[in-house]
């Protein structure tokens, strides 16, 4: 045991997360960079932004599904001190995410700013389902971590690691919604 009163694969088990937690971060973090940087060439090229007959793109929608985000981050530090239900509530937040990116999908295709109708929308759904897919792992992820069959330890070292990953890609989505939406 070391001075925290862990044994030694314990502490090594907590380390290697955080480590292979960090790398994969720093990966998502420069496969995002890398589509923001293209967004951002892509945008500079054009002769107006948006493109000249670009329908106006629904900003407060895109907003309030931020804030489901920037919810589930808050709902897992309370699980980190009140118990799983609150990570159960997070969770329900970051499906709920899902579900309002699917419905401003929709929206976006029926005003004909989808894919394939020009630069805004291409640039927006490329960042926003590369993103979801980001998201739905972290879903996953806190899926997995309720099983009740977790231990306790282990279940808060991985409570902890959900809650840095759903912090990142809150943290992306509040990027890409100022790239897109406010700048």
């Amino acid at each position: 045991m070391n001075a925290s009163g862990e044994t030694p694969a314990a502490a090594a088990a907590r380390g290697s997360g955080a480590i292979g937690l960090a790398v994969f971060l720093g990966a998502c973090a420069m496969l995002f960079a890398a589509m923001l940087l293209a967004y951002a060439v892509m945008r500079t090229q054009a002769a107006g932004w948006p493109p000249p007959g670009t329908p106006p793109f629904p900003r407060g929608d895109a907003a309030a599904n931020g804030l489901l985000l920037i919810a589930a981050g808050f709902a897992l530090r309370r699980a980190r001190a009140r118990g799983p239900a609150w990570a159960a509530g997070a969770l329900g937040l970051g499906a709920l995410f899902l579900l309002m990116q699917a419905s401003l999908w929709g929206r976006l295709v029926a005003t004909h700013l989808g894919p394939g109708s020009g630069a805004l929308g291409d640039a927006f759904f490329a960042l926003s389902i590369f993103h979801a897919l980001h998201v739905l792992g972290g879903l996953v992820a806190i899926a997995i971590l309720l099983r009740p069959r977790a231990p306790a330890d282990a279940r808060a070292r991985r409570l902890r690691l959900a809650t840095v990953y759903m912090d990142f890609v809150a943290v992306v989505w509040v990027v890409i919604y100022v790239a897109v939406c406010v700048l």
